[in-house]
């Protein structure tokens, strides 16, 4: 008997949000509707609710009324949306692996200096990184005396969290940062301190997190703000990288930070492209990004794990350059959304889908 189950691993707290139907940026409704366009049926469960020794687990699977909550047998492919931080649950992601179960992006989340490390060894992408190094009083020192601007960034964060932005004003040195009011509310904060030294709350985030520091990338601007573009690069049904997406995301007026979880707007790469490179055609660079966004993914894949849908946040230089800015291993796709391209944002569930089809087939017919 054949088997056409496909495993979606969710954190806690969507799988709550699946059973209520508030699932927030992660539209389930996509994933039913592509695994009915490849003959599948997902199964929705969290990592603690597998039973390894049987190889069972208790999943949620779409009913008429709702979704339904059934124990069965494991799927033998699994498509992992869930971020893991404690390693009882990376030991249980390992015992599957051995278990022969195909699990796709079997980790969502690397360290920012072990992507960049993997980068830095291929030729070809090395040219588009920024120089970049631990964060430690040398390591800030020196890149002071290279750079006129840097950035510091947690080595294991998200959406922007923690990034700060050091720039040479004459002889000092301004530091911007989020801080928090006595009543939590979150607010931009400057400081200046000297060539080689930093604000006494700077230092005491470097001191209890790992940060990296890096070059500032010199990013093209929309209308005099910086811009960068996410690239959902994914599998799909042929097993081969490709990109389903390119969207931009330009940073709010007076900040450096594109993120939208931090205040960045969504644009359209082409109305982007238009505005800040009049002397380039759109579809050459298009073509820049896209080639560039598939040889990082593939050079990725080479060493991670079961990759096998990442997004990429890519910046552009002003004469068209395309600059590795980080690889996001769960990529939140709602940006398509904003952007009222509700085709690619489909595009985004239908691949992994398409992808997992395709394990699934190869299972059967070993």
């Amino acid at each position: 008997m054949s088997d056409n189950r496909i495993g979606i691993l969710f954190n806690a707290n969507l799988l709550r949000g699946l059973i209520r139907g508030k699932t927030k940026h992660e539209a389930v409704s996509f994933y039913e509707e592509a695994a009915r366009q490849f003959g599948v049926t997902p199964c929705y469960f969290r990592i603690e609710d597998i039973d390894i020794r049987n190889m069972e687990v208790s999943a949620y699977v779409r009913g008429r009324g709702g979704y339904v909550r059934r124990r069965m047998p494991l799927p033998r492919v699994i498509h992992n949306r869930a971020i893991y931080f404690r390693s009882a649950a990376h030991a249980r992601v390992r015992a599957l692996v051995e278990r022969e179960v195909a699990l796709f992006n079997q980790v969502n989340r690397y360290g920012k200096i072990t992507i960049h490390e993997l980068l830095r060894t291929d030729r070809s992408i090395a040219p588009h990184l920024p120089d970049t190094a631990i964060a430690q009083q040398d390591s800030i020192t020196a890149m002071m005396d290279r750079y006129d601007a840097l950035i510091l960034k947690p080595d294991n964060s998200s959406i922007g969290r923690g990034v700060m932005k050091l720039e040479r004003v004459r002889t000092r040195w301004r530091t911007t940062y989020l801080a928090r009011t006595s009543n939590r509310v979150r607010h931009w904060r400057i400081a200046e301190t000297g060539h080689g030294s930093l604000p006494w709350s700077v230092m005491s985030k470097l001191a209890n997190e790992t940060y990296l520091v890096q070059q500032l990338l010199p990013l093209a601007t929309y209308r005099k703000r910086p811009f960068d573009l996410r690239v959902s690069v994914q599998r799909d049904g042929s097993g081969e990288w490709q990109v389903t997406g390119i969207v931009g995301k330009v940073a709010p007026p007076h900040t450096f930070l594109t993120n939208v979880a931090q205040g960045g707007k969504v644009q359209r790469f082409e109305d982007l492209a238009a505005a800040a490179f009049p002397h380039l055609s759109y579809a050459l660079l298009h073509q820049r990004v896209s080639e560039f966004s598939l040889r990082v993914a593939c050079r990725l894949s080479q060493v991670l794990p079961h990759l096998a849908d990442v997004g990429l946040d890519i910046g552009v230089s002003p004469d068209g350059m395309p600059l590795f800015i980080e690889c996001n291993g769960r990529d939140q796709r709602y940006s398509f959304r904003e952007a009222n391209e509700i085709e690619t944002w489909k595009a985004t569930y239908t691949n992994p889908i398409a992808y997992g089809s395709s394990l699934i087939h190869q299972h059967q017919h070993r």
